[in-house]
């Protein structure tokens, strides 16, 4: 038993792990961009507190001669928080698989590999899912705060800060909640002709800095790759080798798809407004006990039993530079 726990051990975390979590960020296409643009840094401190300029700068205007001018600024920083988002999933073997295969090391290996293909398909497959959510918790445990949450207009309280409250206006994304339906998507006489609604929202969205990416569901992805075929629109090839289909929008601006983005969504995202923070020895890595140990004995069941765990979030800086339309051909 101790030799097969050695090799659980071994195999785990020198075969296995690096594998998975180079799969996960590789993957999920969001995380693969801004790891690729250095937007994933280390967490510290048990939440993310940090200051945004949420107001518009109040003492400002004209003067001419001894005429009286704002003396008392309005302090136009607001204090934004998140808490961290804890995932996990749970590889486990049993007693009785160990002694039935005992000596039989590809045979042990195999059922590992299975058990982690699996837990790295569905742990990725629910991050992903999250990242284009629209809740702050789910069954009242922290998750990642997602697109939909961070990118609105008016409503709603992104990492504490209320868009609805007077002055936030740097806390209000640009959002169109037009109906574009399919046939005027396609159609170049029209208001909602793709091209069109694209670059009306991308200058929206253009203020300090521009958008430099932006994700949409496949449908309107390839609606829009035929659409530049048809019209002999630029394509880049080297934004394709990112492994994933990509094309050229704009001077530096790449489009993607996503089967993870919300049905009928587009977003104009500026990825430097974007942190994905993640909590060191919880970034996709094995539980350890105080002794290292990554598989562990419970009490009640003969099994050995790992835990592979997620714990950090995701932060947006500047809603007022991102943007989303949210009824890309619904119809």
């Amino acid at each position: 038993m101790a030799l097969d726990t050695t090799l659980l051990q071994y195999t785990t975390r020198e075969k296995f792990l690096p594998v998975l979590k180079n799969n996960i960020y590789n993957k999920t296409r969001l995380l693969r961009i801004l790891m690729g643009a250095g937007r994933v840094q280390d967490w510290t401190g048990r939440s993310l507190l940090w200051d945004v300029v949420a107001k518009k700068h109040q003492s400002v205007g004209l003067f001419s001669g001894y005429s009286t001018v704002a003396n008392q600024p309005v302090n136009p920083l607001a204090q934004a928080s998140l808490s961290n988002a804890n995932y996990y999933a749970t590889v486990a073997i049993s007693k009785e698989e160990m002694k039935l295969n005992a000596g039989r090391t590809e045979r042990l290996i195999d059922i590992l590999k299975a058990q982690m293909q699996n837990a790295e398909s569905t742990l990725k497959d629910l991050v992903a899912t999250d990242i284009y959510g629209s809740a702050a918790t789910r069954g009242g445990m922290n998750i990642i705060n997602g697109l939909a949450l961070a990118i609105t207009d008016t409503t709603g309280t992104y990492a504490g800060i209320n868009r609805a409250t007077t002055g936030n206006d740097y806390w209000h994304a640009n959002a169109d909640a037009t109906a574009h339906t399919l046939a005027n998507l396609k159609d170049p006489t029209s208001t909602s002709y793709l091209p069109q609604i694209m670059y009306t929202m991308y200058t929206n969205c253009s203020h300090d800095e521009s958008p430099n990416l932006i994700v949409t569901t496949e449908t309107v992805y390839n609606l829009y790759q035929l659409i530049a075929q048809v019209q002999n629109l630029t394509f880049n090839n080297e934004i394709a080798n990112l492994g994933f289909g990509g094309v050229q929008f704009g001077p530096g601006v790449t489009m993607i798809f996503d089967k993870y983005c919300t049905a009928s969504y587009m977003y104009f995202l500026n990825t430097n407004d974007f942190t994905f923070f993640v909590v060191p020895g919880a970034n996709f890595d094995f539980d350890e006990d105080e002794g290292g140990s990554i598989w562990k004995q419970p009490t009640d069941q003969l099994a050995k039993l790992a835990h592979l765990i997620f714990m950090g979030q995701l932060r947006l800086d500047a809603p007022w530079q991102q943007g989303v339309l949210s009824s890309v051909g619904a119809s």
